[in-house]
């Protein structure tokens, strides 16, 4: 099981939409959120393995000002890369910018792939569809190679 990686807050509200947010603490030991991530999210949710941190790395507003990333997705990728973590983002701007920076990344459906081998869930695929259904965006490309799997 790897031991950690910091969330963003996209993750958080699509898994919560389909009753899986407790899917990050089987998936994880350690889940970190950044405060502006909570702040976003809320507290009152969260599952028992979530540790909130405070990110005050300049980064952040590099990102924010130059980058025009939100606070949370910011935050997320400064800590990842300043702990060599993996960081859990779903934007693909900020996905981009991780990446430029070497951040390991994953999004909500890498989460469901890990569940799933992990033996978490049945399907990764049925998953998706229901994320679908409450305004998820996943290409039909993602979800065929889901389904062939």
């Amino acid at each position: 099981m790897p031991e950690g990686c910091v969330v963003d807050t996209s993750c958080l509200i699509v898994l919560d939409k389909v009753g899986l947010l407790s899917l990050l603490c089987e998936v994880y030991k350690v889940i970190y959120l950044p405060k502006s991530v909570v702040k976003e999210f809320g507290e009152n949710l969260l599952p028992k393995c979530i540790r909130v941190i405070e990110v005050s790395s300049p980064l952040v507003r590099i990102f924010t000002d130059e980058l025009n990333l939100g606070l949370g997705e910011a935050e997320t990728i400064a800590y990842a890369y300043e702990q060599g973590m993996e960081a859990v983002i779903d934007d693909a701007k900020a996905r981009k910018v991780a990446q430029k920076l070497s951040v390991k990344l994953t999004g909500t459906i890498g989460i469901l792939i890990k569940a799933e081998k992990k033996g978490v869930i049945e399907s990764s695929y049925q998953v998706v569809l229901k994320l679908k259904e409450t305004g998820f965006r996943v290409s039909d490309d993602i979800v065929g190679k889901l389904k062939e799997k």
